[in-house]
């Protein structure tokens, strides 16, 4: 008997925009749709940031709808449910093995879904990135949707049939919490290696350089740290930028915002807003430090920082916070400067060492590439997501 052919609806997440969630799905399941080897929609139940709700259609070989509802019209909510609902029926594929696979937690948002798709069966996996236990309540509904995601994945062993962690704090959290009656698997942040260009020379005439941080702007980061660090060194370099980009909560950024603003080099603190995929990997090209600086919090210690994995990929060298599973992957001096958290002396320190020594900063960079080829490939790592696929 043949091996059914896999079809996967995602669903949590937007395919196409370009945030650290998106890559995350991406990086698994575009290599598997481009050698065939698996079919997908993509149902987005949240408004992104590029396409209004109700749009439709195929893009990069991946069918999509967009539904929502408004706070404003509680009537908004039927015809997202039906549109969601009647998604998830269409992508059925009678012959095929039908795969519900969702980003992160069951919550209130997409539990209707969820049930509709095992009750017609479907198979069901959720990829888990954070620990909802630690993450920060930000609004009323926000906190709402967390409670109820801790409570339903509590209960979720009824109709999952595999979890993914990012981390090995939350495979382990997985195991412990349905002790084995739900096959529970780790697959890391990965990384797409065609974006980057490797130029493994020294440059030792080189006289500007970019320092850069994308992403989130959350307490978990740790920007504070990094943009005292910066300024300090500044001081005595008039040949450095810091540069940001990524989207963040209104009042984190305008925390970090007024930070910038009292800088003594506020002028060489660059924020370029939200970069679409190609604009985020010229940058990232483009740049000759990279920082990873998040703090030892509960909540940044049980997840996976997905960025790193695109900062070792660039081939340049990286500045990286003890935090997770870090130390599984980057030895400091060898393949990164791995530095504490929450510590603005290190930080600056490693600046100041990156800054003065371009030999470093070109040996650092090719151990990293290395680093990033050997764990994080999402060409090779989709082939674990894919053998998922197939046991459940």
């Amino acid at each position: 008997m043949s091996e059914q052919a896999c079809n996967i609806v995602i669903m949590g997440v937007s395919c196409f925009d370009g945030m650290a969630s998106s890559m995350r799905v991406r990086n698994l399941i575009e290599p598997l749709i481009n050698n065939k080897q698996i079919t997908a929609s993509n149902l987005i139940y949240q408004k992104d940031n590029m396409e209004p709700i109700g749009v439709a259609g195929v893009k990069n070989d991946i069918r999509f709808k967009i539904i929502g509802f408004r706070l404003a019209n509680i009537f908004s909510v039927f015809p997202f449910f039906y549109k969601g609902l009647s998604f998830i029926k269409s992508c059925r594929v009678k012959q095929n093995k039908n795969i519900l696979y969702n980003y992160n937690y069951p919550d209130i948002k997409n539990i209707v879904f969820i049930i509709y798709a095992k009750l017609i069966g479907y198979k069901v996996i959720f990829d888990i990135i954070e620990d909802n236990n630690y993450q920060g309540h930000i609004g009323v509904m926000n906190k709402f949707r967390l409670k109820t995601s801790l409570f339903i994945f509590k209960f979720s062993k009824k109709f999952t049939n595999a979890m993914i962690g990012i981390s090995n704090h939350l495979y382990n959290m997985i195991r412990e919490t349905f002790n084995g009656k739900v096959p529970a698997y780790l697959i890391p942040i990965t990384v797409n290696l065609q974006y980057f260009n490797i130029q493994n020379k020294i440059d030792s005439n080189k006289k500007n350089l970019k320092i850069f941080y994308g992403g989130s702007f959350g307490q978990k980061d740790g920007l504070e740290y990094l943009i005292k660090a910066f300024d300090e060194v500044a001081n005595n370099h008039s040949n450095i930028e810091l540069i940001f980009s990524g989207l963040a909560h209104t009042q984190d950024f305008e925390k970090i915002n007024r930070q910038i603003e009292q800088a003594k080099n506020k002028n060489r603190i660059i924020y370029k807003g939200y970069l679409n995929t190609d604009e985020y990997y010229k940058t990232l090209n483009d740049c000759d430090i990279f920082c990873m600086t998040r703090v030892n919090s509960k909540f940044a210690n049980a997840g996976f920082p997905f960025k790193l994995g695109e900062f070792l990929a660039s081939g340049k060298a990286v500045i990286a916070t003890n935090i997770g599973d870090v130390a599984d992957y980057l030895h400091n001096d060898k393949n990164a400067l791995v530095i504490a958290p929450e510590s603005v002396e290190e930080i600056a320190t490693a600046l100041q060492t990156l800054i003065n020594n371009p030999v470093k900063r070109h040996d650092l960079g090719i151990e990293a590439r290395k680093t990033a080829e050997q764990y994080f490939d999402a060409e090779k790592i989709s082939n674990q997501l894919l053998a998922i696929f197939k046991s459940v």
